[in-house]
């Protein structure tokens, strides 16, 4: 077996699509990609299922159930792909659907273009040759396509503007905490103006009290004691 674009392989979760040459092509993916993490894949419930010891053995080697209908995969089939690439997996899926041989490929179902764009990650693109035409000392080739990246979908955008006008009522409610300290800090210092108020008056009532002496001698002697200063 020959591997080609190893360099390609993206960072995990990503989809591998691959063209389907024959029942054992998962086999050979599974030998030519990176062994963690591990790759999922899907067979039908009614083949590939249908004994008890397949039902025991196929989920060990990341083969998932699904039972479609009329080219569509049925819900569970569905949510399980998007949680192996929640859980950034790999998820490995033949666009064809059904076998071809050599270099020419069937029509491709939608289902992979959809995965990826709902969830966000890149279709890795393999091309198998050589598996349909299996013989002793036979090259197979498995080469493998710069990643396709899918583009932001338009709720992307919208998620990101609701995200920036968040961003902006938090700072706004901030800069309202700040602006009440400062509104406190200004009535705390008028009251505590507005407290020095009756201490002054007293000074001054006790002053009058002392012009009343003898001379201005006390009057100079009580604003050096209270520290009232010249004038």
């Amino acid at each position: 077996m020959r591997v080609v674009g190893l360099e390609h392989v993206p960072a995990p979760p990503y989809i591998i699509a691959s063209n389907h040459q024959a029942w054992y092509d998962t086999l050979v993916i599974l030998a030519a990609f990176p062994r963690l993490p591990m790759i999922y894949t899907m067979a039908r419930r009614d083949t590939v299922f249908n004994r008890a010891w397949k039902r025991w053995l196929m989920p060990r080697f990341g083969v998932f159930p699904i039972s479609p209908s009329r080219g569509e995969l049925d819900q569970r089939g569905v949510a399980t792909v998007y949680q192996v690439l929640s859980r950034r997996g790999v998820v490995l899926i033949f666009p064809e659907g059904r076998y071809s041989r050599g270099r020419s490929l069937r029509p491709l179902k939608k289902g992979v273009a959809h995965f990826s764009l709902q969830a966000g990650v890149p279709i890795c693109p393999v091309a198998l040759s050589g598996l349909d035409r299996l013989r002793p000392f036979r090259v197979v080739e498995v080469s493998i396509g710069p990643p396709i990246r899918p583009d932001a979908p338009a709720w992307w955008e919208f998620q990101r503007r609701v995200q920036r006008m968040l961003d902006r009522v938090r700072r706004s409610i901030l800069r309202a905490f700040g602006q009440r300290r400062r509104e406190r800090r200004s009535w705390r210092s008028r009251l505590s103006g507005a407290a020095g108020l009756p201490r002054r008056a007293g000074l001054a009532l006790h002053l009058l009290g002392d012009l009343q002496g003898p001379s201005w001698r006390g009057v100079d002697q009580h604003v050096r004691l209270h520290g009232l200063g010249e004038g």
